[in-house]
């Protein structure tokens, strides 16, 4: 509750008026980013939430694998200087899959994208 009144309160001070006001009644924390979340509802928090996870996933450990892939592929092409070598098949299947996996998130982050409208249905504001 503590926390609440600490968010009405710096929307207040930011805004000049409360979060009901501005059309934002929901209110929820956002630990990872250190933000109170305004939102016109559960949904949208909930939307926003998976949206910056899956992006910070793709950030942070979605491409060194594929770094990792792209030089085992070249290391292979140059040592054996064969395209069917079993470590270049190896990377063609690491990367269908871990392109499926792109195409998933991508969806997912889509379908987050229909809900969160940045300043219409959502905004944050930091906390220290």
């Amino acid at each position: 509750m503590e926390k609440i009144s600490e968010a009405i309160n710096l929307f207040k001070s930011t805004y000049n008026k409360t979060p009901e006001e501005a059309g934002f009644p929901v209110i929820g924390i956002y630990k990872r980013q250190n933000a109170f979340l305004y939102a016109v509802s559960e949904e949208t928090i909930e939307a926003y939430k998976t949206q910056q996870n899956i992006l910070r996933f793709m950030m942070l450990w979605y491409m060194w694998p594929l770094l990792i892939m792209f030089i085992n592929f070249f290391d292979a092409l140059v040592t054996y200087q064969d395209v069917l070598h079993q470590r270049c098949m190896t990377t063609y299947i690491f990367c269908s899959i871990w392109l499926i996996l792109a195409v998933v998130l991508y969806i997912k982050v889509w379908q987050t994208r229909k809900i969160v409208k940045f300043g219409k249905t959502i905004t944050y504001l930091k906390y220290s």
